[in-house]
C-alpha cells in the first residue's frame, strides 16, 4: 500500500514539472514575439508601424532627416542624385551644355562716350594740289553712341600745307598756310569681324585758313580763307583692350570757297567773295584711336 502511494506521488509530480515546463515556453515565445513587433522607443513615445513590419534601421549619429517634401513618401533618390529643382554647377538642367554650346556669344558692353584722335596725311587734288604737296594732318572726333551701331561726333581737323610746288618769284619767296575744318561727323558702325568694325558716316563741316606770302609778284602780307566742307569718313577699328581700339581713317573732302580777305604789310584789309576758286578736293588717311570709357 506504502509502495502504491508513492508511485502515485510519483506520477503526479512529473506531470507537473511537463506542464510547467510547457507553460513557461509558452510565455517566453509570446513575450519575444511582442517584443519583435513593437517599435523602438522615441521621445515623443512608440511610433506606430504596420502589423508584421520590421522596425527601421536605426540612424547613423549626426543624421539629420531630409527637408520636407524630400524625397517623396516611398520614393528614395539614387546615391549622388540632386534635389528636385536644384542644380549646383556640378549638376547643370538637362539640355544646358547643349543650349550653351550653341548660344550666340555675349554682346560687348554698350559704349556711351567716345573720343577718336588721329594723326596722319593729306594730299590736295585738283588744281590745288598743282601747287601743294602732301602735308601734315591732325586731328579728332568727340562724341556719344546712339544705340548700338550710331554715333553723333564733333570733329575738329589741322591740316598743315606744304606749298612745294610754288613757283618761285624771288629768292625770299615764300608761302605757308594752316587750315581748320569744325563739323558734325556722324558715323554708323558695322561688326564685320569678332572685336572689329567698320565705320562710315557723312561730314558736314565750316572751314578757315590763315596764310601768310613774302612774294615780290604776289605782295607781301597775310590774308585768310573760308567756306564749306562737304566730305566723308570711314574708319576700320579694332579692339585690343576693354576700352581701347585702334585703326585707320580715310576721309574726302570738297571745299568750297565762299570769301577771301588779303591785308598787305602796313595796309588796309581787303576782303571779296568773287574770282575765287571753285574748290579744293582733299584726301586725308590717319592712324586712328578709339577711346571709349
Amino acid at each position: 500500500m506504502y509502495r502504491g502511494v508513492r508511485c502515485g506521488l510519483s506520477r503526479g509530480l512529473a506531470r507537473s514539472l511537463v506542464l510547467a515546463t510547457i507553460l513557461v515556453g509558452t510565455s517566453e515565445a509570446s513575450v519575444r514575439a511582442q517584443t519583435e513587433q513593437s517599435p523602438a522607443p522615441t521621445p515623443n513615445g512608440p511610433a506606430p508601424t504596420p502589423n508584421g513590419a520590421a522596425p527601421p534601421a536605426a540612424a547613423p549619429p549626426g543624421y539629420e532627416p531630409p527637408p520636407q517634401g524630400y524625397p517623396p513618401p516611398g520614393y528614395y533618390p539614387p546615391p549622388g542624385y540632386p534635389p528636385p529643382g536644384y542644380y549646383p554647377p556640378a549638376y547643370p538642367p538637362p539640355g544646358y551644355a547643349a543650349q550653351r554650346a550653341y548660344a550666340p556669344p555675349p554682346r560687348p558692353a554698350r559704349r556711351f562716350f567716345q573720343l577718336i584722335p588721329y594723326i596722319g596725311g593729306h594730299s590736295f587734288q585738283g588744281d590745288g594740289g598743282a601747287i601743294l604737296g602732301p602735308g601734315l594732318h591732325v586731328g579728332g572726333m568727340m562724341g556719344a553712341r546712339v544705340g548700338d551701331y550710331v554715333s553723333i561726333n564733333g570733329e575738329l581737323t589741322i591740316d598743315i600745307l606744304n606749298a612745294s610746288h610754288l613757283p618761285q618769284r624771288g629768292l625770299y619767296d615764300s608761302y605757308s598756310e594752316e587750315q581748320a575744318t569744325i563739323g558734325l561727323s556722324p558715323l554708323v558702325a558695322f561688326p564685320i569681324a569678332d572685336k572689329v568694325e567698320l565705320a562710315l558716316g557723312p561730314k558736314l563741316a565750316f572751314w578757315g585758313a590763315d596764310y601768310f606770302q613774302d612774294s615780290t609778284a604776289r605782295g607781301n602780307g597775310d590774308g585768310t580763307y573760308s567756306g564749306y566742307d562737304l566730305g566723308a569718313n570711314g574708319a576700320v577699328f579694332a579692339q585690343v583692350g576693354r576700352k581701347l581700339w585702334v585703326g585707320g581713317l580715310a576721309s574726302f573732302d570738297v571745299k568750297t570757297y565762299g570769301k577771301s580777305c588779303f591785308r598787305p604789310i602796313a595796309g588796309i584789309e581787303s576782303c571779296t567773295s568773287t574770282k575765287l576758286p571753285s574748290s579744293d578736293k582733299v584726301v586725308g588717311l590717319a592712324a586712328v584711336l578709339l577711346f571709349s570709357p
